[in-house]
């Protein structure tokens, strides 16, 4: 069975594939499971232009690369290109806040093991895979494979397929790998995974969070990055940490008593962390304003676009305010 797809060129960005935006190259480096030190934030902050975006899909991406050869060769200096041929399909998100050894060496074993296998590179800049420690925290982020533990064994979900498999961590990373072999091999150009392509149960995954980790949890403090937006001056702040955590929330998780740069949100009641916006004016050419100067709370869930497509919108249930010629249009979830 062969899956209708895209025909267009995949123009995902990366840290060898830029896009050509408004303000200059971006650049987007993966970070499997959102993990980096602080020396590596440090490099991605020295080698834009001033501003580092999360995403949500906890990768950062560096605007303003005026110089993508030496870019990459800094990248791959600090051990954030491990495998170039495979560098855009490097996207996992995993539970932050587990930092157990095991948990995390299963995200390593699942981002060597797609490094690992050549025909994966053939994978779009969008496949998504996700690794949920049982908590359902990224379970619900639309990932095409979803690994989800249960107990000592994890369940295996194609798009919103339930496999019906719970395996051992080094069975389900093979089965993971496998999942995205066989949609290659069937999905005739499609970048993601489309209903009923794997036979199965329907998954049952839960809502997506629109919001997560700001404050204390044991030893980790957790602290929005307002707009996902990171100047190179916080940066420098936060890479005086040994290591750190990227969410799909656009926050930053790091070991207790870390100094936090001004302008980030550490208190789980702010009404800044329901807010989320596209890049705006004067990055994309395409938006029809200054997104990021026009976006603030309005009490609810709320993402601010400056155009149709909504770029960086969450999943889960957001009010969207989507950018016309004659001002923002509300569109209820």
């Amino acid at each position: 069975m062969a899956i209708t797809g895209h025909s267009s060129r995949d123009a995902c960005p990366g840290a060898l594939q830029v896009h050509p935006a408004a303000d200059g190259p971006l650049a987007r480096v993966r970070l499997p499971g959102g993990d980096l030190t602080g020396a590596q934030l440090g490099v991605l902050a020295a080698s834009g232009g001033g501003v580092l975006e999360l995403t949500s899909r906890a990768n950062i991406q560096v605007r303003g690369v005026h110089d993508p050869a030496a870019f990459a060769a800094a990248v791959a200096a600090a051990g954030l290109l491990p495998a170039p041929s495979h560098e855009r399909v490097r996207n996992i998100v995993a539970s932050p806040l587990n930092g157990s050894a095991a948990f995390r060496g299963l995200v390593r074993a699942l981002d060597e093991a797609i490094c690992a296998t050549p025909e994966l590179a053939g994978l779009s800049g969008r496949f998504l895979f996700a690794v949920d420690d049982g908590s359902g925290d990224v379970a619900g982020l639309g990932a095409d494979v979803v690994l989800m533990s249960r107990g000592d064994r994890f369940a295996v979900v194609a798009g919103k397929t339930d496999l019906r498999l719970r395996l051992p961590p080094a069975r389900a990373v093979h089965q993971a790998v496998e999942v995205a072999q066989t949609f290659l091999r069937v999905s005739d150009g499609a970048w993601r995974i489309p209903e009923g392509t794997f036979p199965g149960v329907p998954a049952a995954l839960p809502k997506p969070r629109t919001s997560g980790y700001v404050g204390d949890f044991g030893d980790t403090t957790g602290a929005l990055v307002p707009l996902g937006r990171l100047t190179a001056r916080q940066a420098a702040v936060l890479a005086e940490a040994e290591r750190l955590r990227i969410t799909p929330w656009r926050t930053v998780l790091v070991p207790k008593g870390t100094r936090l740069p001004e302008g980030l949100v550490t208190d789980p009641r702010d009404p800044w962390l329901h807010v989320t916006a596209c890049t705006g004016r004067p990055g994309c050419a395409k938006s029809l304003t200054d997104v990021q100067h026009d976006a603030k709370p309005i009490g609810v869930p709320v993402h601010w676009s400056g155009c149709a497509r909504r770029c960086g919108r969450p999943r889960g249930e957001v009010v969207d305010l989507i950018a016309t010629p004659s001002g923002y249009q509300r569109s209820e979830p």
